[in-house]
């Protein structure tokens, strides 16, 4: 079952590396909860999780993994990484410490993913205009 985790997760970290949204897709179970952050609405179901994803990456977003670090115990994984978000329209971008868990399913699909980070997580690098952000305003993201 490591196997299968650890797949999953690297298959996860590609997809945003390559902002491949099928294989991000293909990840998920259908009936699949993601929560991002911990705190917001949870997006329920694959529908859900894919519109999470077209959020993300909407008007000339990319989202980058970066300091990859991951733990698998029996069928759960945490992912340790700094997100670096940034908008190639306007060259504006923050980096975003995250925690995820994820739950995985036998047949390698994630059943469940909660993304652990808050505003005291966000960092503004130095070579990119700064994005404005409120987590209680992407929880409500709709």
């Amino acid at each position: 079952m490591k196997e299968i985790v650890q797949s999953a997760l690297d298959n996860y970290v590609l997809a945003y590396k390559n902002n491949d949204k099928e294989l991000f897709q293909s990840l998920w179970d259908d009936h699949a909860v993601f929560e991002d952050p911990v705190g917001a609405d949870p997006c329920n179901g694959i529908e859900a999780i894919c519109a999470f994803w077209d959020f993300g990456h909407s008007n000339g977003m990319e989202i980058i993994p970066t300091n990859v670090e991951t733990i698998i115990c029996a069928n759960e994984g945490i992912l340790k990484a700094v997100m670096q978000v940034r908008n190639i329209a306007d060259n504006s971008g923050m980096d975003i410490s995250i925690v995820d868990h994820f739950i995985i399913n036998e047949r390698g699909k994630i059943i469940s993913g909660r993304a652990f980070w808050d505003d005291s997580t966000i960092t503004q690098p130095k070579d990119v205009n700064s994005i404005d952000i409120n987590v209680d305003d992407f929880k409500d993201r709709g």
